[in-house]
């Protein structure tokens, strides 16, 4: 899963087009994705959103569900950026845990729709998503080491600790996102308070 690979730069004019082509369908999958769900959308409403051939768009995707992958693989890989920038912002553990939650939230907010495609109870077993929560899980495991070196985190088996934190970020978003009335603020304040309730050490005598 590799952001790179999505942005490089086709080397002559026919492969740039056929880049921008891609791209095109990409996004126009997207859009559609996230207001039918993967079951709903056919090749041909995407074709012509895209504003393509139905041919066009197996020259670049074998099936819908290739597609779909490459969705989830560049919303991902958006969602990977946001919360990476976040991460590397504080040295503090703590904090870490604060700002990438914060960044998640806010991408599901600005993205509902998509992250209601790609992480919503119906794409809870695609085996793209299990790797990409895999991703951040390795993240988060790294958080929590350095927060039980230091000194501020009780002493948990971080994998364990850092996929249940995942768990309850992804299932917790993709809930929110068929609850209309619920605010994300609500939601991301929940999260983070969970989330470092189950982590934090307490000073001795509190």
């Amino acid at each position: 899963m590799n952001r790179a690979s999505l942005k490089a730069v086709p080397a002559n004019r026919f492969e740039r087009r056929r880049a921008r082509t891609r791209d095109e369908i990409l996004r126009a999958a997207t859009r559609i994705l996230a207001s039918k769900g993967l079951h709903e959308t056919k090749i041909a409403d995407i074709a012509a959103a895209a504003d393509v051939g139905v041919g066009t768009f197996y020259l670049h995707f074998d099936t819908k569900e290739a597609l779909f992958d490459a969705v989830v693989e560049d919303t991902v890989a958006r969602l990977k950026a946001v919360i990476d920038a976040a991460r590397v912002s504080s040295p503090d553990p703590v904090e870490r845990v604060h700002r990438s939650n914060s960044a998640f939230c806010r991408f599901a907010a600005d993205n509902r729709e998509v992250f209601k495609a790609v992480f919503g109870h119906a794409a809870a077993f695609n085996d793209v998503i299990r790797r990409a929560q895999a991703l951040f899980a390795a993240d988060i495991e790294d958080t929590i080491r350095d927060g039980i070196t230091r000194g501020v985190f009780v002493a948990v088996a971080p994998a364990v600790a850092a996929q249940a934190v995942v768990g309850m970020a992804t299932q917790m978003l993709s809930w929110w996102t068929e609850q209309d009335s619920v605010p994300i603020e609500r939601v991301e304040e929940t999260i983070i308070r969970l989330t470092l309730r189950g982590l934090v050490a307490t000073p001795a005598g509190q």
